[in-house]
């Protein structure tokens, strides 16, 4: 029995286990981003490789130890070559360092051949090749385990969150009426207020103005958001609260993100019956309780679903600490094998096969680019077209940095330190796609809606005076449109954490309080809820 378990330890289990392990690897490091089938069938592929490669070895050399032993050489030179090309050659030319890598790998071995020259010093080697391999597999096998452990934790969490956030919705979605007019909630970022790009910026935005107004829209004067920060500005106005503290079991941007996706204003809405539609931005999260979250691609629009398991295994992070991973990039998973190939010598045949016939991939869109933006935009009509009363939640990352357009409106690439006429050209071709995205709602709607035109925060892009910087977040561009049987009075100080109970208590006959004006300064962004209330520097008054 002992010597049958000895025989069979001395067989070259290695040449498969090293031939897959480069794959457990680069598996384990992109873990929840690649697709898990494709990593499980290329595992599989590379070991009937390996087994038909051992097979045709053997006709040329008999010997199994030292058939083993070169052909896990060659393995891994095929499987770390693309990685290392990547790592120290890039980016001179593939050809050359496929070339320089095999006539190196044809070396090595004969040099090994001139020194090892019995067999049956190849067969000593076998051995602690074996418990080295095992060892490399097992520890991998191990880290496997732990990210699946943790994803299924992190999946209950999810779970929980989604339970405990619940709503009961209407059971018959209201259709757009007088009554219950479509919402759109369009939310341009870093957008300053009129006053201050004028005194702050030597710029005239009134013409942008005064096409809103002719539109019908209401100017709110001296509008300030509460926070000066996207992360807490939209769940502070969408959950019509202030958001200073992390009671959840989330990271801090988890838990600002997903209070922003699963809103009081969006559950609110859901129990009158309303479609909730969410255009994903790339720095939103999707919601769970959304009927439609649609996001943007280089093959077009397309709608999703939040994947629980998906979204755990990556999302979840110590509340400590701040998110570095948004659950959008992991909605898309990326085949695994264009990212094996790139890191094997086979790197250079899918570069070769892409330069003749590009794959057509749909990648979400980046949310800085100009395509994304110019596509949602454009996208809208197909919600304004809907029957149903919706409530459309709209993120635009303009005129927020990078420049993208010239005032023509051409895509000049991405200028993320523009001069103030760079970015000020920008702005303007920038306003005139609000305009048309206005327009397309309001020529397109049955009823009246609600468009709600507000910033989440202002901008110091353009800015010309070194004092008071930070006012200029806070200030921010707010404007509105309701229909002719509703009228909405601002209060003399107003914040944007009162936009929708002042719009919910006229149109809905709610009764929600107006909460006390504050402006709230976040000291580090990576400690969100470390804040300082700067309202008497400068909460402002009409």
């Amino acid at each position: 029995m002992l010597k049958r378990h000895a025989s069979a330890w001395r067989f070259p289990y290695y040449v498969w286990i090293l031939a897959v392990y480069p794959i457990l690897y680069l598996y384990s490091v992109n873990f929840g981003l690649v697709r898990d089938r494709e990593a499980a069938a290329t595992i599989i592929g590379m070991l009937a490789l390996a087994t038909i490669a051992y097979w045709l070895a053997g006709r040329v050399i008999r010997e199994q130890h030292k058939r083993a032993f070169y052909l896990c050489l060659a393995s891994l030179a095929f499987s770390l070559s693309g990685h290392v090309y990547l790592i120290a050659f890039m980016p001179k030319s593939l050809l050359v360092w496929n070339l320089l890598s095999g006539a190196g790998l044809i070396a090595l071995c004969l040099g090994i051949h001139r020194l090892i020259k019995r067999p049956e010093d190849y067969a000593k080697l076998t051995s602690p090749f074996n418990l080295i391999a095992l060892i490399l597999l097992t520890a991998q096998i191990l880290t496997l385990v732990s990210q699946i452990a943790a994803a299924q934790e992190n999946a209950s969490i999810f779970s929980a969150y989604s339970s405990a956030e619940s709503i009961t919705p209407s059971q018959n979605k209201v259709m757009d009426s007088v009554s219950r007019p479509d919402i759109y909630y369009i939310i341009p970022d870093a957008y300053p207020s009129d006053e201050w790009l004028m005194s702050a910026m030597n710029y005239d935005n009134s013409e942008f103005t005064e096409a809103l107004r002719e539109r019908g829209f209401v100017i709110a004067p001296h509008a300030q958001s509460n926070y000066a920060t996207t992360m807490l500005s939209l769940p502070s106005v969408l959950n019509m609260r202030y958001i200073d503290e992390n009671p959840s079991d989330y990271g801090d941007s988890d838990y600002l993100h997903l209070s922003t996706a699963n809103s009081e204003v969006a559950r609110k809405l859901l129990r009158l019956g309303y479609t909730y539609v969410q255009f994903l931005s790339g720095f939103l999260y999707p919601s769970p309780i959304a009927d439609i979250i649609r996001d943007f691609t280089s093959d077009g629009p397309v709608d999703i679903t939040v994947n629980e398991s998906l979204a755990a295994g990556n999302m979840m992070t110590d509340r400590r600490q701040v998110s570095r991973v948004y659950l959008n990039d992991l909605l898309f998973r990326q085949p695994f094998l264009p990212v094996y190939i790139d890191t094997t010598a086979l790197r250079i045949v899918r570069s070769q096969l892409q330069k003749i016939a590009p794959p057509s991939q749909s990648n979400t869109l980046d949310r800085l680019s100009a395509e994304r933006f110019l596509a949602t935009i454009d996208e809208i009509e197909t919600i304004v077209a809907m029957p149903e009363a919706t409530f459309t939640l709209v993120h635009l990352l303009k005129p927020h940095y990078p420049v993208h357009f010239n005032a023509d409106g051409d895509i000049i690439g991405q200028i993320n330190r523009p001069s103030p006429e760079e970015y000020f050209a920008d702005f303007r071709y920038a306003n005139s796609q609000f305009l048309r995205l206005v327009d397309t709602i309001l020529e397109g709607s049955s009823h009246q809606p609600i468009i709600i035109f507000q910033a989440d925060h202002g901008s110091s892009l353009g800015y010309a005076r070194s004092e008071d910087k930070r006012l200029v977040l806070f200030d921010v561009y707010a404007a509105y449109y309701l229909p002719d049987v509703y009228d909405i009075e601002f209060p003399g100080t107003y914040t944007t954490i009162n936009t929708y109970p002042l719009i919910f208590n006229e149109v809905f006959g709610t009764d929600y309080e107006l909460r006390e004006n504050r402006l709230m300064e976040v000291i580090e962004y990576k400690h969100l809820f470390v804040q300082q209330d700067v309202s008497d520097a400068f909460l402002r008054a009409r």
